[in-house]
């Protein structure tokens, strides 16, 4: 059942119930408040009817003449019996054969005064006279009260099934008016194409709870249409990565098969095959250590110190590049040597720091890479400067994606993993990058360790 369906279904429910239960209570009501008035009618007629038979001998003609008067006054219709001590009749109007002892003994008790038996309703009232104690009954039908009763049964009955056809219509739409927002979203939900920009929806500004809720679901699109876009590119970034190593071992396979060789030009494809397969190695490995990163597993951590780190990488480095193109200024001074250790994975920390000193050197030509380590507000800095190509201001954000590589670093050998390792675990171990570049004028990252 659909949500609209169920408003109208669950409030016209609550609504029939409501007006169920305030029609009883009118019916009742109106039911006892006209027996009510009917029996204060009867009672009337029981007492004028005791004083009409019993106190005439008691009255002078003047204060009799009145009770004469009303006495005569009184609805033929109602019937009025008086019964001695004996239950014997000492008076009647018309035979009232449906009373027996047992009302008129509730009737001298006090028991009861008012009651019905089938349509008809009788009054009685216990009477002391100087001629004994006597019971005045007094009876009578009431169809007006019937035909008032089952008039208001019709009218609350039209009323009921009215006003649940007006509420069932109206709630219907309503519903619909209501939900048409819903419904619309719904709609633009189904033709949603991720090939389609921008992945969004629209929505009318009603500033409630539904106006949040589309917000919340386009922040959602957001982030779906974004993260769509980075694992295309990585798709496409990894099969043309992977495609040209795999590509160049082929193709060195294929010509050495096409005929003999020397020795000495089979070693130099063979080593062409192998720089290409430890290239192709070197893809897979980062895209296993990427793989393991965003899983966001626990890794294992303990304190370890920075400079150590560093050192070991510079020495790494110097192997590849000339020692003179690094150089370490270490501006942290005795009393703040606690500041060099941090909490962190020894082996993580040196990838990701070994990925951007590499990426300094390698884009800087010939010129020095500046490292320096200080400590401000108890926080530890690490600095690394380069006058290298640098990068457009456009492809800073663009740098923690998988395989992403500069226009301009196209023509450098590589493959757009190491940066993206480098943030990912930089991330995962509390740490701020921050990264000003400039096109043809050098890069400055700055990494600070919150830790």
């Amino acid at each position: 059942m659909k949500i609209r369906h169920k408003i109208t279904f669950i409030s016209s429910t609550v609504f029939a119930i409501v007006l169920g239960l305030i029609s009883i209570l009118i019916f009742k009501g109106f039911s006892e408040s006209s027996k009510k008035i009917f029996y204060r009618e009867l009672a009337r007629t029981a007492k004028i009817s005791a004083l009409f038979y019993l106190e005439e001998d008691e009255m002078s003609k003047k204060k009799y003449a009145p009770i004469s008067k009303a006495f005569s006054d009184l609805n033929s219709n109602e019937a009025i019996s008086i019964y001695n001590s004996n239950n014997q009749l000492a008076f009647n109007t018309s035979p009232q054969e449906q009373v027996v002892e047992i009302n008129l003994d509730d009737i001298r008790n006090g028991k009861v005064d008012n009651f019905q038996i089938d349509d008809y309703f009788y009054h009685g009232l216990f009477y002391e006279d100087n001629q004994g104690e006597f019971v005045i009954l007094v009876s009578a039908e009431n169809p007006f009260f019937y035909n008032q009763r089952q008039y208001l049964l019709i009218i609350l009955s039209i009323a009921f099934l009215v006003g649940m056809l007006i509420l069932i219509l109206a709630t219907n739409y309503l519903s619909r008016l209501v939900y048409r927002p819903v419904s619309n979203v719904i709609r633009q939900v189904n033709d949603l194409n991720l090939n389609k920009k921008p992945l969004s929806l629209a929505y009318p500004q009603s500033h409630d709870e539904l106006e949040e809720l589309f917000k919340a679901f386009n922040s959602l699109l957001f982030e779906i249409e974004r993260t769509y876009t980075i694992q295309k590119n990585f798709i496409d970034h990894a099969s043309h990565e992977l495609k040209t190593p795999l590509a160049g071992i082929i193709n060195d396979l294929e010509i050495t098969t096409l005929k003999e060789r020397s020795p000495e030009v089979y070693k130099v494809k063979m080593d062409e095959v192998l720089v290409d397969a430890n290239r192709l190695k070197l893809i897979l490995d980062n895209l296993l250590l990427l793989s393991e990163l965003e899983k966001n597993k626990e890794i294992k951590q303990d304190w370890i110190r920075i400079d150590e780190v560093l050192w070991e990488i510079l020495a790494q480095l110097s192997k590849k590049y000339s020692p003179e193109r690094f150089q370490l200024d270490f501006q942290v001074p005795p009393e703040f040597f606690n500041h060099l250790k941090i909490y962190a994975n020894e082996t993580l920390l040196y990838i990701s720091l070994y990925n951007f000193l590499d990426n300094s050197a390698k884009f800087s030509s010939e010129e020095i890479v500046n490292i320096s380590l200080s400590v401000d507000q108890d926080q530890l800095i690490v600095i690394i400067e380069d006058k290298g190509i640098g990068i457009a201001e456009d492809e800073l954000e663009l740098l923690r994606q998988p395989f992403h590589r500069g226009k301009n670093a196209l023509k450098f050998e590589g493959n757009g993993l190491g940066l993206s390792i480098a943030f990912k675990i930089l991330n995962m171990q509390n740490t701020a990058v921050n990264i000003q570049s400039e096109l043809n004028k050098g890069t400055r990252v700055k990494l600070t360790f919150l830790n």
